[in-house]
């Protein structure tokens, strides 16, 4: 079990500690210039292979795609109940308790622990997960709601091309398919390699407060996983792969938000590394669970 459990868990770790140490060891590392990369050209052409890869069995997943977004609009509920009821600043901390690091960290904890098939489910949380992100996220962040801005996120429309593919039974051209390989195959490495060297610039306030908060964010997570995976009567992969999403540490871009809109980065920074350093021990508790 332990070998099976490491083989999982030690590529995430180790290639984000790589990239986490490259960082700190003074060398420079283009987080922005990866990052928009990653999300405008990677991130739609991992989402467009795995899509196509579940080819019709993508419509068996339409449960999965309604629970993911339960989750993901119950988490956000609980978050701002949590942030109402401790009194905190709550567009910065709502964004932090509710959001989760599926892409970074959830993706290739998906394909190491349940193959293409557990990857598949996990882009499709990831693609609901960013809708969110760009419309309400943006919206308590900013608070300006312009659901027309999902027209600019490129994922979106690398989603749309592959159901045009599966719908019409077309099969994409070789060189199509062959390229967006590549570029998927580029993605989760790039990921990892940035989550490391964003942690890495992250200044973390060291408060018992945010220690705990992450500790319950963690929580949330897993029992919201749990909670709407049994409501929807999921078992196997399905139910495994959403409760791992669930319970993924808070996601840098929520940061990123709180950065921009001054909505107390510094706090929410430190939320992102202790639940990152905290899910190095929950994850492998969580998979012994499963596997």
């Amino acid at each position: 079990m332990f070998a099976e459990l490491f083989a999982v868990t030690a590529p995430v770790f180790l290639i984000a500690l790589l990239g986490f140490t490259w960082v700190k060891r003074g060398q420079k590392f283009p987080t922005d210039f990866v990052s928009v990369m990653n999300m405008n050209i990677g991130a739609p052409a991992l989402v467009f292979n795995g899509l196509l890869g579940l080819g019709d069995k993508l419509f068996e997943a339409s449960d999965f795609i309604l629970a993911s977004a339960v989750t993901i609009v119950a988490m956000l509920a609980l978050s701002t109940l949590v942030a109402l009821a401790l009194r905190l600043p709550k567009r910065g901390f709502i964004i932090a308790l509710y959001s989760t690091n599926s892409g970074n960290m959830g993706l290739p904890l998906c394909l190491f622990a349940f193959g293409q098939i557990g990857l598949g489910l996990g882009l499709t949380f990831f693609a609901v997960s960013v809708i969110f992100q760009f419309t309400v996220a943006l919206f308590i962040s900013h608070g300006n709601l312009r659901p027309a801005s999902l027209a600019r996120v490129s994922l979106i429309w690398g989603i749309a091309f592959a159901l045009f593919f599966i719908l019409t039974g077309i099969t994409p051209p070789a060189w199509v398919t062959n390229t967006t390989q590549l570029l998927g195959g580029l993605t989760i490495p790039l990921m990892l390699l940035t989550l490391g060297a964003s942690l890495a610039t992250l200044k973390v306030e060291n408060s018992g407060q945010l220690i705990a908060l992450s500790a319950l964010k963690i929580a949330m997570g897993v029992g919201m996983g749990l909670g709407v995976a049994t409501l929807f009567g999921f078992s196997g992969v399905e139910r495994n792969v959403l409760i791992l999403q669930c319970s993924m540490p808070v996601a840098v871009f929520s940061y990123l938000l709180a950065s921009q809109y001054n909505r107390n980065p510094q706090e929410v920074a430190a939320m992102v590394f202790f639940t990152t350093l905290m899910s190095v021990v929950t994850v492998p508790l969580i998979l012994t669970y499963m596997l």
